[in-house]
């Protein structure tokens, strides 16, 4: 029994740390109109807040991740539970569009994408490469199921008592799930030994991968799909157009925070079972046909479960392609590295849906590039694993 509980330890503080990183990825788009009617700004000028903390994130992650691979990430995650916690404390007492900047950028430096890196890191660190698919699905399905909790409480905060309470609120519950996370890892951050790619000391070092053209077929692959990933910031505005009522985007949303959680989960075991390669042409071409599916109202929610099964493509393949490829050596920083230059895909595409949408009156252009952007992904993504399962 005690072995047992030593050995999901890992997975399961990571999965803690993954919940709050719903808070900026999902459950900050309640904000959006809120604040937009508070301050006078438009969605597009509200969608920057999401470029500036990418911006700042590409800033420290490449420190942020050899800190992990050299010191693990107990460091990492004391410092961020506590900086960005208090960011989005002081991000609810902003009452010009500048402050709003100035405070999101600060966030950045220390938000989701170093959770994101901690918990892959968690994972890689603590299990060999046959055990960490299934289980890197299953800690990233956290990410769906604060989704769905921070759902509906989140709202109904703003409902009750305005948005910026709402925000301190989420710092509060930022900090609680991180640290909570963090004494939950205790000292386990060490590789466990086996064989493959994820023994001790196999695969590629920085240095190395940086000379594959595959690490940059893999640069592209992480760009498109964060870029369409910004499309889960728009969805409540997106389906408000659509006609629904606003107790209807609600269940909606919280109903695709159950479906990233499960596709999240079973994305690991697809990939365990098909390998990366085919799970990954499956989950990208999923990916492509929800956002063709938005066009339909009658679409609506088959659009939805697809959409979910896209958007975990950035927390489950990516990061298991880039172990597969390059193997368990360096991971951490060869993974921060990807990541760094995958958030210029969150600081072009989440204003530009915004922005689409402000310049339109529609998403329709934007859901159409998504769909041809994810085939050119698929190609690099073939690419990048040929001759590889």
């Amino acid at each position: 029994m005690k072995e047992k509980i030593s050995f999901y330890r890992p997975a399961a503080a990571a999965f803690l740390v993954i919940m709050a990183m719903a808070l900026t990825s999902s459950t900050i788009s309640f904000f959006l109109e809120p604040v937009c009617e508070a301050l006078q700004i438009s969605r597009g000028s509200f969608s920057v807040i999401f470029s500036l903390m990418s911006v700042s994130g590409a800033l420290s992650n490449p420190f942020v991740g050899q800190y992990a691979g050299k010191k693990g990430v107990r460091g990492i995650l004391l410092l961020t539970g506590l900086w960005t916690g208090i960011c989005m404390i002081l991000l609810s007492m902003a009452t010009r569009l500048w402050m709003l900047y100035a405070v999101s950028f600060a966030m950045g430096l220390f938000g989701s994408t170093c959770l994101t890196l901690c918990g892959n890191v968690i994972v890689q660190q603590n299990y060999l490469s046959a055990q960490a698919s299934g289980i890197l699905g299953a800690v990233m399905a956290g990410t769906g199921v604060g989704g769905m909790f921070f759902s509906l409480v989140i709202p109904e905060l703003i409902e009750m008592f305005g948005w910026r309470t709402g925000m301190r609120a989420m710092g509060i519950i930022w900090m609680t799930f991180v640290w909570l996370g963090m004494l939950l890892l205790g000292k386990q951050t060490t590789l466990r030994s086996g064989e493959g790619n994820g023994a001790v000391g196999l695969g590629m070092t920085r240095e190395e991968a940086m000379k594959d053209p595959k690490l940059y077929l893999q640069m592209v692959v992480i760009v498109i799909i964060s870029a369409c990933c910004g499309l889960q910031q728009q969805l409540p505005s997106l389906l408000g157009a659509k006609g629904f009522t606003t107790g209807q985007v609600s269940v909606m949303i919280s109903a695709m925070t159950v479906f990233l959680a499960l596709g999240k989960f079973g994305q690991g075991l697809l990939y365990g079972k098909i390998g990366v390669k085919k799970g990954g042409i499956l989950t990208m071409a999923a990916f492509g046909a929800g956002c063709l599916a938005m066009f339909s109202k009658a679409l609506i929610w088959p659009g939805l479960l697809l959409l979910a099964v896209g958007m975990g493509i950035y927390t489950t393949l990516l990061p298991m392609v880039i172990r597969r490829v390059f193997g368990s050596r360096e991971y951490a920083a060869i993974w921060a590295l990807v990541s760094t230059v995958g958030c210029a895909g969150t600081i072009v595409g989440y204003p530009l849906w915004g922005a689409i949408y402000d310049l339109t009156g529609s998403y329709a252009a934007g859901l159409i590039g998504a769909a041809v952007l994810l085939a050119v992904a698929i190609l690099a993504h073939v690419k990048t694993l040929k001759n590889i399962r």
